[in-house]
């Protein structure tokens, strides 16, 4: 049951009302299930990409362990009678700001889906009473502007509360496209901005590695953000600056381990050998640095196949088989995967308006980030300026510098 406070009437007679999931509560956990598998299955549809059960298995563990954060959308005409017509699908994140020379670092959202189901839509518009309408441009901008609202006043579960948002958008999709604009967002185009993808053997052997540095994120109660990290570097006169936020994620779609990864510099960029040294390096600490937080997923063990032994043979054939089989393990070449390893997932890379940093990755081996068969682009939201009420407080964090005695991390690069 949704509080009748918690709801807001519209300009025609619709109440909306959003409504954050409660773990203990087994109607939300019922209702989570079924709003989630309809907003994967519809976001997979218009992306032209396929819905994996299995995976949606995983996303659902995911949410049970706290990574990711979901609010459901409801409406009514009666608030005694409210239908969740939809849900958005958020990671606790970090927003990174330009600030004169310097480079902010703040709480983020990064949001995985926003989704109205059209089939309850539709139930919305059938049940219409004769005097009242619903909003001439639809519910999309109401729903994602009480979102902003909601975070910006209660912040997320364990109490941090975000400045800004990230998320990513298909050109090709008008609707996401003029409610961001409406709100003030700045959305990614052509070869300044870019949505790159990295995975597997990611980075050139022959690059010069130069000396950046791992931070971590202070939570709200004084803990270490165990989802999120900075890495940075900086020319030796502090005059240049590049710095990459690195949060821990998940795919909707597959339920596979992603790590979104957003790039900044404070604007000024040194020459491209110095920023594609400056950029590999920043890469090689953060995989370091996901290896030893295990984002990744366990490496599966290899299964040798079992020697031909002939049972009923005599025991020198027993024996023939079992060196024959001995030898051919030892020969074999080594193996790639280890028994007990992690996986390093994929880097989904945002760069919004930072030309030179985007020519750099794509130098690196960086790719266009798909979705089915649509290229994706990146977006940022200001949700001070978006919001209409917020307790926000407008100052940056103040990181926390790697404790050697403590923490082991390569932090330092340089050769």
């Amino acid at each position: 049951m949704i509080k009748t406070k918690n709801f807001q009437q519209l300009m025609g007679g619709l109440n909306i009302a959003i409504l954050p999931q409660i773990e203990s509560d087994v109607i939300h956990c019922s209702t989570l299930g079924g709003v989630l598998r309809d907003t994967i299955r519809h976001e997979a549809k218009a992306h032209s990409a396929a819905f994996d059960p299995v995976g949606f298995r995983q996303v659902m563990r995911a949410m049970s362990g706290g990574d990711v954060e979901v609010l459901f959308f409801a409406a009514a005409w009666d608030v005694c009678d409210p239908k969740i017509v939809g849900a958005a699908i958020n990671f606790r994140s970090l927003f990174l700001q330009r600030n004169g020379r310097d480079i902010d670092v703040h709480h983020g959202i990064y949001s995985e889906d926003v989704c109205l189901l059209f089939p309850k839509m539709r139930e919305i518009i059938l049940e219409r009473p004769r005097t009242k309408d619903l909003p001439e441009k639809g519910l999309g901008m109401p729903f994602i502007q009480a979102s902003i609202d909601y975070y910006s006043r209660h912040g997320f579960k364990d109490g941090t509360i975000p400045i800004g948002q990230a998320f990513e958008f298909a050109p090709s999709n008008s609707k996401i496209i003029a409610i961001k604009e409406k709100l003030g967002a700045t959305l990614g185009h052509g070869e300044e901005s870019a949505l790159l993808r990295i995975a597997g053997d990611r980075f050139p052997d022959s690059i010069f590695k130069l000396p950046v540095e791992v931070r971590f994120v202070p939570l709200a109660n004084g803990t270490i953000d165990p989802n999120n990290f900075v890495v940075s570097w900086e020319s030796a006169d502090s005059r240049q600056k590049i710095m990459a936020s690195f949060t821990k994620g998940i795919s909707t779609f597959k339920g596979t381990p992603v790590t979104q990864c957003q790039f900044i510099s404070n604007g000024k960029i040194p020459n491209t050998g110095i920023l594609q040294c400056a950029v590999a390096s920043i890469l090689q600490a953060a995989e370091h640095e996901i290896g030893e937080r295990c984002w990744g997923s366990l490496a599966k063990p290899w299964h040798e196949v079992s020697p031909n032994v002939p049972l009923g043979g005599s025991a020198q054939d027993v024996f023939a088989a079992l060196f024959k089989a001995q030898n051919v393990a030892l020969l074999s070449p080594k193996r790639s995967v280890p028994l007990l390893g992690v996986i390093p997932p994929p880097l989904h890379i945002h760069a919004l308006q930072e030309p030179e940093i985007v020519s750099a990755l794509k130098s690196l081996g960086a790719k266009q980030r798909m979705l089915g068969n649509n290229p994706m682009q990146t977006a940022t939201l200001d949700l001070r300026k978006a919001a209409e009420r917020h307790n926000a407080p407008n100052r940056p964090l103040a990181l926390i510098e790697p404790d050697a005695a403590s923490h082991n991390p390569i932090f330092s690069l340089a050769v």
